[in-house]
C-alpha cells in the first residue's frame, strides 16, 4: 500500500480533480487515497474496505483460495475503486489502472463522499475508519483473554447474524426502546460485600495508591464477582420494548450479557457492517450522483488537456452504465440517468404545482418556464431529505421505464421465468418489454425486505427470561435448515432460550435442545398493538 504523493503523476491528477470538484460547489471531507496492487485490493475487500481486521481463520481461509482463483486466471484481480466515506474518507486506487482510469475513480469518489456528508442517513461519521482500527486491537486483546475455542464459537456466533441489523428501519433501536435513566437495581450493602475506600494519596497516580490500599486477594475478588452479577442483572433490566424491534444485531449489542471480550466483538462486527444498510437505501442515488460528477469534471480534464484517452473513457462510462433490466438493479445506470432528467425538470420549471394542474397534453409537452431555481442546489436538497425509494416513487415515470428499457427483458429469458402473458405489453422476435406499471410496483416492494425475511426481537422475557423472535410472513419463508443453527448461536449471545415465531410455527432452542410447535398464527399487527398496550405480545396455549 502506497500513498498516492509516491506517484507523482497521479498526485497532479489528484489536485486537479479536487480543484474542479470545488469549481463545481462540491462540499467534501478530507479524502485520503492510496495505491494497491490486485492481491492488496482482495485483501481489503476482505476486510469489509477497512485497512486493518482482527486475526481470523475464515478471512486467511477466503484469502488464500481467492489468490489462488486471481493467480489462476479464475477470477479478476482489476478493482477499479474501493472507498470507504467518513471524516476523513479512505480510497484505494489500483496500480495498474491507466491515469484517465485513475482520474475518473477520484472523480467518482468525490461524488460519494459528498453523497455521504449530505444525505438525510448521514453515512459519513468522524474518524470511522481509525475507530474500527482501535476496535481491532481491542478484539485481538480478548482473543488471548477469551482463549482461542471460546472466542472462534463467539465469533462465529455473532458473524451468524449480522444480517439481522437494520439501523435505519422504522423499527430500529431507538423507536422500539425506552431506557431508564435511573435504574432501581441497587446492589444491598453487607458485610460480604461491602468495599472498604480509602483515599488516594497521590493526586495523579492511581497505580500507587491502589498498592498502599488494605485489600487482600480476597476482597478484589469478591468486589470482581459481585460487579459481574451486577452488569449481567442490569443487563436485563434498564429498558422496555415498546414496539418490535428490526435491528436485532443492535438489541443484542447493547443488552445481552457480554464480557468485555464478547462486547468487543460485537462492537466492531457491528460497526464495520451496519454502513451496508446506507447502501442499501441510498445506492441509486448514490452511484448516480458520483457518476453525474465523474462525468463533468472528466470533461474539464480533457478540455484542459491533463489526460487523453477521451473515447476508451466514453467505451468505460456506457459499458458501467448499460442498461439492464430492473430486476438486476444497475444503479449506475438508474441513477446517472435519473438526475439527468431531474436536473432538466427544474430547468423547464417541471417541478411546479401548476405543471402539475396543467390540463393541456399538449402544453405539458412542450412545457418551459423560467422558476428561479437552481438546479443542482435542488437537487441537492433532495439528497438532504431523501432516500431511494421516495427517489424513485417520484421521478421514475412510466415513460421513463421504457426510455431506459427497464422493462425489456430477452424473449428466451422471459420464457425461462415463465412471466405471464398479461405483463407482458409488447414483443418482437428479440425482446419483450412488461407492463411499467409492475415494474415500478416491484421496485418499490424491493426497500420493504431488501431481499431479506424481515426478522424482529417482540420479547426479552418470554418463558422466563428467553429471547422471542418474530418473522414477518411476507410470502419469503425461513431456509428450514437454517432456523436450528441460527437460533444455537443467538442463544450463545442471549445466553438463554432462544424462540422465533414463523407463520403456525414456534421454534425454540433452549437448554441446548431444539423443539418446533404449532400455534395460533399470530398477525405483526396484533403483536404491534399488544406491545403498545404494555402487554404480552404472545403467550403459548
Amino acid at each position: 500500500m502506497l500513498s498516492i504523493k509516491s506517484d507523482p503523476r497521479i498526485y497532479e491528477l489528484y489536485q486537479r480533480v479536487l480543484h474542479h470538484a470545488k469549481t463545481f460547489g462540491r462540499h467534501f471531507p478530507e479524502i485520503r487515497f492510496f495505491i494497491l496492487d490486485g492481491l492488496e485490493f482482495a485483501s481489503l475487500l476482505e476486510k469489509n474496505v477497512y485497512p486493518a481486521s482482527p486475526l481470523n481463520i475464515w478471512e486467511g481461509k477466503r484469502m488464500v483460495n481467492k489468490k489462488r482463483r486471481i493467480e489462476t486466471g479464475a477470477e479478476s484481480s482489476l478493482y477499479y475503486e474501493v472507498v470507504q466515506t467518513g471524516n476523513p474518507a479512505y480510497a484505494y486506487l489500483n496500480k495498474f489502472n491507466t491515469p484517465m482510469t485513475q482520474a475518473s475513480v477520484m472523480a467518482h469518489v468525490v461524488g460519494h463522499c459528498e453523497f455521504s456528508e449530505l444525505n438525510i442517513l448521514k453515512d459519513s461519521s468522524r474518524d470511522r475508519s481509525e475507530y474500527v482500527m482501535f476496535l481491532v486491537r481491542k478484539v485481538d486483546l480478548s482473543r488471548n483473554q477469551m482463549g482461542e475455542y471460546h472466542y472462534l464459537n463467539y465469533w462465529n456466533a455473532c458473524e451468524s447474524a449480522v444480517d439481522l441489523i437494520a439501523p435505519n428501519s422504522q423499527f430500529n433501536l431507538e423507536r422500539s426502546l425506552d431506557t431508564e435513566t435511573l435504574m432501581s437495581y441497587k446492589v444491598e450493602e453487607t458485610s460480604e460485600n461491602k468495599v472498604k475506600t480509602t483515599k488516594s494519596l497521590m493526586p495523579f497516580s492511581s497505580t500507587l495508591s491502589f498498592m498502599i490500599t488494605s485489600k487482600t486477594k480476597t476482597d478484589v475478588f469478591k468486589e470482581e464477582v459481585n460487579k459481574k452479577r451486577r452488569q449481567e442483572n442490569l443487563s436485563r433490566v434498564g429498558y422496555t420494548l415498546k414496539a418490535p424491534c428490526q435491528d436485532v444485531f443492535n438489541f443484542l449489542r447493547n443488552y445481552a450479557p457480554t464480557s468485555k471480550g464478547e462486547k468487543a466483538i460485537m462492537d466492531y462486527l457491528y460497526t464495520t457492517h451496519y454502513p451496508q444498510d446506507f447502501v442499501l437505501r441510498t445506492q441509486i442515488m448514490n452511484e448516480g450522483w458520483a457518476m453525474y460528477w465523474e462525468k463533468k469534471i472528466m470533461l474539464e480534464l480533457f478540455k484542459e488537456k491533463s489526460v487523453k484517452g477521451i473515447i476508451e473513457y466514453a467505451k468505460i462510462f456506457s459499458g458501467v452504465c448499460y442498461p439492464r433490466p430492473y430486476f438486476y438493479r444497475n444503479p449506475y445506470h438508474l441513477g446517472y440517468n435519473l438526475w439527468n432528467h431531474i436536473e432538466q425538470l427544474y430547468k423547464d420549471g417541471k417541478v411546479t404545482l401548476e405543471y402539475q394542474e396543467e390540463k393541456d397534453i399538449e402544453k405539458k409537452e412542450y412545457w418551459k418556464k423560467e422558476t428561479g431555481i437552481n438546479p443542482i442546489k435542488a437537487m441537492e436538497h433532495l439528497i438532504e431529505t431523501i432516500t431511494d425509494y421516495e427517489f424513485l416513487r417520484r421521478f421514475l415515470s412510466h415513460d421513463l421505464i421504457h426510455e431506459l428499457h427497464l422493462n425489456r427483458i430477452d424473449k428466451r429469458y422471459a420464457e425461462y421465468l415463465r412471466i405471464p402473458e398479461k405483463n407482458i405489453v409488447d414483443a418482437d422476435k428479440n425482446w419483450v418489454w412488461l407492463d411499467p406499471v409492475l415494474v415500478k410496483t416491484d421496485m418499490l416492494n424491493f426497500f420493504t425486505h431488501f431481499g431479506r425475511p424481515r426478522i424482529f426481537v417482540i420479547d426479552t422475557n418470554f418463558m422466563d427470561g428467553g429471547l422471542l423472535l418474530y418473522h414477518r410472513d411476507d410470502n419469503r419463508e425461513l431456509r428450514k435448515d437454517w432456523i436450528k443453527p441460527t437460533l444455537q448461536n443467538i442463544n450463545i449471545i442471549w445466553k438463554n432460550s432462544v424462540h422465533i415465531i414463523s407463520k403456525g410455527m414456534l421454534y425454540s432452542f433452549s437448554g441446548g435442545k431444539y423443539s418446533e410447535t404449532n400455534i395460533r398464527p399470530v398477525s405483526f399487527e396484533e403483536i404491534t398493538e399488544r406491545m403498545q398496550k404494555n402487554q404480552k405480545p404472545f403467550r403459548v396455549e
